[in-house]
Parts: structure tokens; C-alpha cells; sequence
């Protein structure tokens, strides 16, 4: 067989079947979200552009410096007491069994709501924004503009 010495251009809608792939476009972002980092607007920004987000550290940093233990907050122990159990814990067997027990209830528009008014706190963000700094606020440091291929 001869080689070409040449790179030849493939076609820009060429279409690869491969049996059993699925070729579907696949984005995630795994980005921190909790109660006290829900991260609206970059989930709203997800959303309309068709990313597929996922939660790491669901029950905050516990034990670190710059983040609330979201365990331990009291308007979740609450709600969880309410419908007789406890804020999600893994580190022994007998509550990884009782965590289990999540699909017989569901949180009504009243807990969502008061769960969004809890302060959000982003530690890391500490770095470049805070009350003496030149940006105040996290809008103020991210003006929402977005580079790149849109």
C-alpha cells in the first residue's frame, strides 16, 4: 500500500459507526455543590447549554477551615427530625443502612425554599475576594463572560 505524504482532510460531519458505541456528545462538569455552595448560576449556565453536572461533596468539607459542615447545620437536622431521620452520614455500617432509607420521603417546596436561604460560603474563593480586596463579592470578581466556543 502507498502512503500519501500528505495529510488528507476528513470530512467535518464524518460519522464513525462503531457497533455497540454510543457516539452521543457526553459533558460533565463534577463541580462542589452543597446548601452552602449551590452554585445557581453555573448550574442555570449548565442547564442551557445541555452539561450534565455533578456533585462532589454533597455534605460540605467537613473538618477544614473553609467550609461549614453541612451535617451539622441546624435547619437540616430540622427537616430531618421532622420526618424521623437523621442528616446523611456514612462512616459506620449501621448508618450506611439508615442512609438507605431516603426513597420513602421526599423535602416539600417549604424545605427547598428555607434550604436556599442559608448562607453560601466559598472559602477558596477567599483568596480573591473579600471585603478589603478590590472585589467584594463573587459577581464582582466573575463578570459571567464566558471564553471560548460558546
Amino acid at each position: 500500500m502507498k502512503r500519501s505524504s500528505r495529510a488528507e482532510a476528513l470530512p467535518k460531519n464524518l460519522i464513525i459507526r462503531l457497533p455497540g458505541a454510543d457516539l452521543r456528545r457526553s459533558e460533565r462538569l463534577q463541580v462542589e455543590v452543597h446548601p452552602y455552595c449551590r452554585q445557581n448560576k453555573l448550574r442555570e449556565f449548565c442547564k442551557g447549554k445541555g452539561i450534565q453536572m455533578c456533585a462532589y461533596s454533597p455534605l460540605g468539607a467537613n473538618g477544614t477551615s473553609w467550609c461549614s459542615n453541612v451535617m451539622d447545620c441546624p435547619l437540616l437536622k430540622q427537616i430531618a427530625l421532622e420526618r424521623g431521620k437523621t442528616v446523611a452520614q456514612s462512616f459506620n455500617e449501621r448508618r450506611l443502612r439508615e442512609n438507605l432509607g431516603i426513597f420513602d420521603w421526599e423535602l416539600t417546596d417549604v424545605d427547598h425554599h428555607k434550604i436556599s436561604t442559608l448562607p453560601e460560603s466559598r472559602g477558596c474563593l477567599d483568596f480573591f475576594v473579600h471585603e478589603s480586596g478590590p472585589y467584594k463579592t463573587v459577581d464582582e470578581f466573575w463578570d459571567g463572560e464566558i471564553t471560548g466556543d460558546n
